[in-house]
């Protein structure tokens, strides 16, 4: 009769942790939180966060739980916290800020068809056109995608680029390279005439500027890093035109950089300075929430966290997300349409940004 007892509130102790994970949706939020990457991070999560925030971290009659990691920029670290999220069943996992952290978990859920990796901005074209477990909402490295630029060379005769990178993000900077050279060269220009990682310290970069002749410089780095390079380049008198990436267009960029960053053009899906209605409003959100001023970044976290808002919605099943996500196929972002394709990549127009006066505005 004892043995009866005990396994009868056994039961009860068993069915009453199953009805309180039924009733709750976890949610896993892996990016570099701490480290030099640590800025675009905080930004992308709290964007986030910010949707999640409105809906009272609530869907339906099921409460919401955010579960951070920080992967410190560290490939064992992140490869870590995806078997974590797989030990304890947090199957919609978003993440990470890199690209080359992001290969890293996308590696661990490979055929594990429940799990779904959404990521707010690697854009490296090694996980275009594949039909898995993985969705973003950052346009991928793909020359397709950026006409705009290609008439941005021919106009002012650009044919010979300085290409400058961040080798500590190799997924990323590598698809950079080739479809920008892609680019230049069907724009009537030549293979770079030389390419140097950042690491390689500022006056091995500055001598090799003056001893090279090129029409631009790109960068394709983080905004402080980025920033700084700028000022050396500016401080030894090379005052040719320099483009940096998406991934160091960011307030911060501005602040860190001062006014000798002035001049420099990115190509980017997001104009900071943009009269849309539904970005004013989120921006007028954001401030209000955190209590500073949104950028792309938070913009990108935000319109991430409301396309998964909108199908957890019709189905908590995280197996069948991703078919959801691309058969809606068009989503309403803050500035213009997101539009996915069969593979869950995304199309978005790209346009040519210069910094005046310390703000980004759009190269007609």
């Amino acid at each position: 009769m004892r043995k009866l007892i005990l396994l009868y509130f056994v039961l009860i102790m068993l069915t009453s942790c199953n009805n309180t994970t039924d009733h709750k949706i976890k949610i896993g939020f892996v990016a570099g939180f701490t480290g030099k990457y640590s800025t675009t991070s905080i930004k992308i999560r709290d964007g986030f966060m910010l949707a999640f925030n409105e809906i009272n971290y609530k869907i339906h009659d099921k409460k919401i739980k955010i579960v951070q990691k920080d992967d410190k920029q560290d490939p064992a670290i992140a490869k870590k916290i995806a078997q974590y999220f797989i030990k304890n069943n947090i199957k919609l996992i978003i993440g990470n800020a890199t690209s080359s952290m992001t290969n890293v978990t996308l590696n661990e859920l490979k055929n594990k068809n429940d799990f779904l990796l959404a990521s707010i901005l690697a854009s490296s074209n090694d996980f275009s056109n594949k039909d898995d477990n993985f969705v973003r909402t950052q346009v991928d490295d793909n020359s397709k995608q950026y006409t705009r630029l290609k008439s941005y060379f021919i106009k002012n005769n650009i044919k010979k680029v300085f290409y400058i990178y961040d080798n500590n993000n190799f997924n990323y900077t590598k698809g950079y390279f080739n479809f920008f050279q892609n680019i230049l060269i069907d724009s009537g220009g030549e293979k770079f005439i030389n390419s140097k990682p950042i690491h390689d310290g500022y006056k091995n970069i500055i001598n090799k500027l003056k001893n090279s002749t090129f029409d631009m410089i790109l960068i394709v780095a983080s905004s402080s890093d980025t920033a700084n390079l700028i000022q050396h380049i500016k401080l030894n008198q090379i005052n040719n035109q320099i483009m940096i990436s998406e991934w160091a267009n960011t307030n911060d960029f501005i602040e860190f950089g001062g006014k000798v960053i002035e001049g420099v053009i990115v190509n980017s899906g997001y104009n900071q300075e943009s009269q849309d209605s539904k970005y004013l409003e989120f921006k007028n959100r954001f401030k209000k929430f955190y209590k500073r001023e949104a950028s792309t970044y938070e913009a990108k976290g935000y319109e991430m966290a409301k396309i998964i808002i909108k199908n957890l919605k019709k189905t908590t099943d995280i197996s069948k997300l991703k078919n959801l996500i691309i058969n809606e196929k068009t989503y309403e972002g803050l500035q213009g349409k997101i539009i996915f394709n069969k593979y869950g990549d995304v199309y978005k127009e790209y346009f040519i940004m210069k910094l005046e006066n310390g703000k980004f505005k759009r190269v007609p």
